[in-house]
């Protein structure tokens, strides 16, 4: 078992989780009911997928982040 803190964008809250073998990151999402975040390992790092096992990619008391996706779109002219 491994214990992470997970830093939520926009919000200063650190919440910490533990998570075994086999963990994804949607798991995480969901347990914290973070459900429009992604988790990245850092803030220039990519997010990782819903799907994907985080166990393995992060180390015991590490930090990693939850953000939301930024949305880039054209801002109509009048």
């Amino acid at each position: 078992m491994k214990r992470l803190s997970v830093v939520v964008a926009g919000t200063g809250q650190i919440r910490d989780v533990e998570i075994q073998p086999g963990t994804t990151a949607g798991d995480i999402l969901n347990q914290l009911a973070l459900k429009d975040y992604l988790l990245s390992k850092g803030p220039n790092d990519p997010f990782l997928a819903a799907a994907e096992s985080v166990y393995d990619k992060v180390n015991d008391g590490e930090k990693i982040f939850a953000s939301t996706k930024a949305e880039v779109g054209l801002r109509a002219c009048a």
